[in-house]
């Protein structure tokens, strides 16, 4: 029995050290292991012409001119449609000419399953394989698309809700939360709750008690990080332990703004932009680490956290997590016993969570070891994994 999966995504590895969608390649590495072939359907980046990643096959296609394709891979696309119109022109352009690739990749290659990551818009790539193939079409959601679609008005709305209902077999995402919010917007298909976990790490780190005051935070710099609440919470910190730290891992368009806060709470000092960091340097971030903070908002728009799968990461390397009461992260973090969590915005309170932990090492030893218990039962890959495959064999031996 061929079991051929067609993967399409957004963004895709460029080379081994991107730091792009590494859980995504993660999972087909599981699946695998467990007889699945793959091949990538996503764009192309400044003319990129990649055609293999691993043992992966890739097929990126071109939407623009080589110096205008930055749609995607640098940031979410979500992030960038809000910078100015000439992401929306090249939105239109992607769409265009990503179905129009999509038509030609179904009248020339057979897949018996289609995994959709962010359905909208990627449906729309989904549907020649539908038609022409019958291929079956797996709409997995992350939470960005999904905010996206609350957006919209009522007409784009109930069109993309149709073309989801119509052409998926199966809808996955990663949260009871966003479940959810997939139910109350009219998504008709069964929802299966599937996280993705880890991507750097397949073993648990024991926890090591730690004197410096370290905090780490791991992620994009946009506004539903909530980025601006933790350097405020850490001003509170650093009135009663001047030498703590705070090491900020990762980059993006709020940059600007966290640096300017930095300075008006005169923080230079003890706040640290670390940039990007993976393989080693990121290891050796966490295993500094006296608490990890995922302190995310619900913004305006009504974006917030899908999942946290940040959370995961630090609780395998060892590090007690504190997050905000928000999105998926209660999914991973039940408060006080395998995290702490906080009301979003609330930088006092944050602060006080921040100083607990601080003061009571025991507390955090009994975080870690609980909150490894709670990833190892229920975002493991091996879990994971075989959720996936019973699902993918469950549609393939059924027509």
């Amino acid at each position: 029995m061929k079991k051929e999966v067609l993967f399409i995504s957004t963004a895709f590895p460029r080379h081994e050290n991107d730091v792009i969608t590494p859980w995504l390649v993660k999972l087909m590495e599981h699946l695998e292991n467990r007889g699945f072939t793959f091949t990538v359907f996503t764009s192309s980046y400044k003319g990129l012409k990649q055609r293999k990643f691993k043992n992966f096959k890739i097929y990126r296609f071109r939407y623009a001119p080589a110096k205008a394709e930055f749609l995607t891979h640098d940031t979410g696309v979500y992030e960038k449609l809000k910078e100015g119109a000439i992401y929306k022109i090249l939105t239109l352009f992607y769409i265009l000419f990503g179905l129009s690739n999509a038509v030609y990749l179904a009248l020339t290659k057979h897949f018996k399953i289609v995994h959709v990551h962010w359905p909208m818009p990627h449906i729309i790539f989904a549907m020649p394989f539908k038609i022409f193939q019958n291929s079956k079409v797996i709409s997995q959601f992350h939470g960005s698309e999904i905010g996206m679609l609350e957006r919209f008005n009522k007409i784009l709305k109930k069109i993309f809700i149709w073309l989801i209902n119509t052409f998926s077999d199966q809808v996955i995402t990663n949260s009871s939360y966003n479940k959810g919010r997939l139910i109350n917007l009219g998504i008709q298909k069964n929802i299966e709750i599937i996280p993705l976990s880890n991507p750097h790490s397949t073993e648990l780190r024991l926890y090591v008690k730690k004197d410096k005051i370290y905090i780490l935070f791991v992620g994009r710099f946009v506004e539903v990080k909530g980025l601006p609440v933790l350097i405020k919470a850490f001003a509170e910190i650093v009135k009663k332990h001047p030498s703590a730290e705070l090491h900020l891992v990762g980059d993006g368009p709020q940059k600007p703004e966290l640096i300017k806060i930095v300075n008006e709470l005169k923080l230079e000092g003890n706040v640290k932009f670390q940039g990007f960091l993976v393989g080693k340097p990121l290891l050796e971030a966490y295993n500094q680490a006296t608490i990890f903070v995922l302190p995310s908002i619900k913004t305006k728009t009504g974006e917030t956290e899908g999942l946290g799968v940040v959370l995961i990461e630090a609780l395998s390397h060892g590090v007690p997590v504190i997050g905000s009461r928000i999105g998926g992260i209660t999914d991973i973090i039940i408060d006080g016993k395998t995290g702490l969590l906080f009301e979003p915005g609330n930088h006092f309170e944050l602060a006080e969570k921040i100083t607990l932990l601080i003061e009571n090492p025991e507390l955090r030893k009994k975080l870690v070891e609980e909150g490894q218990k709670h990833i190892l039962k229920n975002f493991s890959w091996e879990n994971i994994a075989g959720k996936m495959e019973k699902i993918y064999m469950t549609l393939i031996t059924h027509p």
